[in-house]
C-alpha cells in the first residue's frame, strides 16, 4: 500500500521556484534514500510533507487523503521529522524524551527510554544532560529516539547522521532498519553519504534543481553511476 504520494508538487518562495513537477510514492514499510546536490531541494520536500510549508501546485497526499485535509499536530503525530539541526527542548533528556508520552496522553516509560537509547549508543547518564551538555551528534540521536518515541508511521530524516562518526552512523542506520522491519516504520532520508544510501535505501529518489533526477530502485540508482 502507498502511504505518501507527490502529484506534481511545486513550491516557491519569495518568487524562487525550490521544486517543480515532484512526483512519486512511497509504500508503507519503504526506506526510501534521498539525495543531490544541495540547494535542490531536498529539505523543502521534507518540509512539504510534514506540512510545515504548503505546495504552490500539486498535491501530497498520505495514506489516500490530501494532507492539507488533516489537522497538522495530528498529522505530525503520525509523521515524525528529525531536522540536520536538531530541536532540543529546555531542560534535562529526560524531559525531552517525556514529551513523547505526553502527546500521547501516556505516562513516560523510562525503561522504553533507556532501551530506545541503548540502541543508538546513548548510556542511562544522559537523561540527566541538558542541551549544552552534549554534542551535536547526541543531539541528533536524542532528538531520534524522542521521534520514535511517539510511535510515528512515518519518519523523516534529514541529514541526522551528519554530526556523527562512522560507527554510531553504522549504528544508526542498523536501529532504523529494525525499526522498519519489525514495527513497519516507512523511513524517508535524506543523506550526501553515498555509502549509507547503499547501505540503507530500498528505493532512492535523486533531486536536481528542485527536479527529480533519477527514482527507483537502490540498485538500479547505482548501476546507472557505474555506467
Amino acid at each position: 500500500m502507498n502511504i505518501i504520494e507527490c502529484d506534481k508538487v511545486a513550491f516557491v518562495k519569495n518568487g524562487n521556484t525550490i521544486l517543480q513537477n515532484v512526483s512519486f510514492v512511497v509504500g508503507e514499510g519503504d526506506i526510501v534514500g534521498i539525495t543531490g546536490p544541495s540547494g535542490s531541494g531536498k529539505s523543502s520536500l521534507l518540509r512539504l510533507v510534514n506540512l510545515l510549508q504548503s505546495p504552490t501546485k500539486g498535491n501530497i497526499f498520505y495514506k489516500g487523503k490530501n494532507i492539507l485535509d488533516y489537522n497538522p499536530m495530528l498529522l505530525r503525530r503520525e509523521i515524525g521529522y528529525v531536522l540536520q539541526k536538531p530541536y532540543i527542548f529546555a531542560g534535562t533528556v529526560y524531559e525531552n524524551l517525556a514529551y513523547s508520552y505526553t502527546v500521547r496522553n501516556l505516562q513516560p516509560d523510562k525503561a522504553e527510554m533507556l532501551a530506545f537509547m541503548d540502541k543508538v549508543n546513548l548510556t542511562p547518564d544522559f537523561l540527566d544532560k541538558k542541551r549544552n551538555e552534549m554534542s551535536g551528534g547526541e543531539q541528533q540521536r536524542v532528538a531520534f529516539v524522542r521521534s520514535l518515541l511517539v510511535k510515528p508511521e512515518v519518519l523523516l530524516l534529514d541529514e541526522i547522521t551528519a554530526a556523527l562518526d562512522e560507527a554510531n552512523t553504522k549504528i544508526l542506520g542498523n536501529f532504523i532498519r529494525q525499526q522498519t522491519e519489525t514495527k513497519n516504520i516507512t523511513i524517508i532520508f535524506i543523506t550526501h553519504n553515498i555509502e549509507q544510501l547503499r547501505r540503507l535505501a530500498q528505493n532512492v529518489i535523486c533531486i536536481k534543481d528542485g527536479q527529480i533526477d533519477f527514482q527507483g530502485t537502490a540498485q538500479k540508482y547505482f548501476s546507472s553511476r557505474e555506467q
